[in-house]
C-alpha cells in the first residue's frame, strides 16, 4: 500500500505543498481503481487514435509519442496520470476536478507534463465514442470536434514556438459531451442569462428586445467595463400587463437612451431567463467565412432536433469580440461584417475590450506603443484606441430556425 499516501511522493512529480494541496483529493480512490502497468491512454496505439482523429501535424505526432513515453516511464507518473484522468473522467462531483498542469520545476520534463494532461483529458474518448453510438451520430461529427486538438496545439506553436496543447479545459468539453463542432462553428448545450429581454410580434415574426433596468450605459450605448469609460445614463425596464417599455438595442446591438414602448397585445416574449439555448463558439483556425458559417448554423438546426430531441433549445447564442459592431464600421466589406450580420447584436454587460486585445495582438497586456501592426485589423483597433474610443465584446442570438434550412 505504498502508494496509498500522496505527501510520500509528491515532490518527486514536481510538486511544491500548494500544487500538492491540489491534487491530493480522491489520490486513494483513485489508486484503488489504478489497472496496474501503463495506462491505456499513454499507449501508442491511443496516442496515434487521437492524432489521426484531430488531423495533428506528423511533428505533433512525434512528440505526443515521446511524452507519452517519457510519462510512462516511471510508475509515480503513470499513476500520476491515471488519477487526473480519474479525477476528470471517473470520479463523483466531490471528488472530480480539473487539475493543473504542473509547474516547470526541472524536475520533470514540460515534455511529459503537458502530454500526460491532454491525454488524460481525453481519455474518455472510448465513453464517447459508444456515447455517440448510442445517439446514433456519425462518427465524421467527433472527428470535427476533435480537431480542437489540433486548433489548440498550433495556438501553443505560433504563440510559445511549442507543440503542446494549451487548453485541456476547453479539450474536456467535447469529452462531457457537451460541445459539438458542425462545420465552421461549434454548439454547447446551455440556458439563456443575459439580461436582456426578447419580444416577438404576433403577426409579422418581428423582433424588439431591452436591456434589464438600472445598468450603467455609455453615450455610445454599451453595458460597459473598460477603465476610463463613462455612464451617459441607467438604463430603464418595465414590464406590465398591456405594455413593455425600456431602452430598445437597436440594429448596431448598442441600446438607445430613449425610451420605447410596445404592447403586449401584438407581442410576446420570444426568450426568458432559464430557457434552453445554444451556446455558439467560433474556433481559429479558418476563415471567418459568412458561408460557412451560415452552413454551420443550418447543420445545428438539423443535428440536435435529430439526435437530441430532448432539447428543445429556443435560440442560438453566442459572445465574442467579433460582435463589436465598431469591427463593421471600420470594415464594412470584411467577413467579420457580413458574420456579424447573421445574427441580432446586443450589448454584454460589463463588456471590455480584453478579448480584443486578446485575439488580435496574442497578448492583451501589451502597451498600445508595443502591439503588433502587421495586419489592417491590428492598425484599426490600436488606432481606435488612440483615438479615445473602447473596444467591447458583444453578444448575438438568432431565435430557433429564424433562418429557414
Amino acid at each position: 500500500m505504498q502508494w496509498q499516501n500522496f505527501d510520500l511522493f509528491y515532490e518527486t512529480l514536481g510538486l511544491d505543498s500548494e500544487g500538492a494541496a491540489k491534487f491530493a483529493p480522491g489520490w486513494s480512490a483513485s489508486q484503488q481503481t489504478y489497472p496496474g502497468g501503463v495506462p491505456f491512454f499513454l499507449r501508442e496505439a491511443f496516442v496515434d487514435e487521437i492524432v489521426k482523429l484531430s488531423g495533428l501535424e506528423s511533428e505533433a505526432l512525434a512528440l505526443f509519442r515521446a511524452g507519452a513515453a517519457e510519462a510512462a516511464s516511471e510508475e509515480i507518473q503513470c499513476r500520476f496520470a491515471w488519477h487526473c484522468h480519474w479525477r476528470l473522467n471517473l470520479a463523483g462531483p466531490e471528488e472530480g476536478h480539473f487539475p493543473y498542469i504542473l509547474r516547470d520545476t526541472g524536475k520533470k520534463g514540460e515534455r511529459w507534463n503537458y502530454a500526460a494532461f491532454t491525454l488524460a483529458t481525453l481519455a474518455a474518448l472510448p465513453k464517447v465514442k459508444k456515447y455517440y453510438a448510442s445517439r446514433g451520430i456519425p462518427l465524421h461529427f467527433l472527428q470535427q470536434s476533435m480537431r480542437d486538438l489540433r486548433v489548440w496545439t498550433d495556438t501553443a506553436f505560433e504563440r510559445a514556438g511549442k507543440r503542446q496543447c494549451m487548453n485541456q479545459a476547453w479539450l474536456h468539453n467535447h469529452m462531457q459531451p457537451n460541445l459539438f463542432t458542425l462545420g465552421r462553428l461549434q454548439f454547447q448545450f446551455g440556458a439563456w442569462q443575459e439580461p436582456v429581454m426578447v419580444y416577438q410580434h404576433k403577426q409579422s415574426g418581428e423582433l424588439c428586445f431591452f436591456a434589464k433596468g438600472n445598468l450603467e450605459v455609455s453615450k455610445e450605448g454599451y453595458l460597459f467595463a473598460n477603465q476610463g469609460e463613462k455612464a451617459a445614463f441607467l438604463s430603464s425596464f418595465r414590464a406590465e400587463k398591456h405594455q413593455v417599455s425600456g431602452n430598445r438595442i437597436n440594429a448596431l446591438g448598442r441600446l438607445e437612451e430613449e425610451i420605447f414602448s410596445i404592447s403586449t397585445r401584438d407581442w410576446q416574449a420570444a426568450l426568458e431567463i432559464g430557457q434552453p439555448v445554444l451556446f455558439m463558439h467560433i474556433p481559429a483556425g479558418a476563415p471567418l467565412s459568412k458561408a460557412a458559417c451560415l452552413e454551420s448554423i443550418k447543420t445545428a438546426y438539423d443535428f440536435f432536433p435529430r439526435y437530441f430531441p430532448e432539447f428543445a433549445y429556443k435560440a442560438i447564442v453566442s459572445s465574442s469580440w467579433l460582435f463589436d459592431y465598431s469591427l463593421s464600421e471600420y470594415m464594412p466589406g470584411s467577413n467579420i461584417a457580413a458574420f456579424q450580420s447573421l445574427f441580432h447584436l446586443f450589448p454584454k454587460a460589463g463588456a471590455n475590450d480584453w478579448q480584443t486585445r486578446e485575439r488580435v495582438f496574442a497578448n492583451p497586456e501589451l502597451p498600445l506603443n508595443q502591439v503588433p501592426q502587421a495586419s489592417s485589423l491590428q492598425k484599426i483597433v490600436k488606432q481606435h484606441m488612440l483615438a479615445g474610443g473602447f473596444w467591447h465584446s458583444g453578444g448575438a442570438f438568432l431565435l430557433a430556425n429564424e433562418i429557414k434550412k
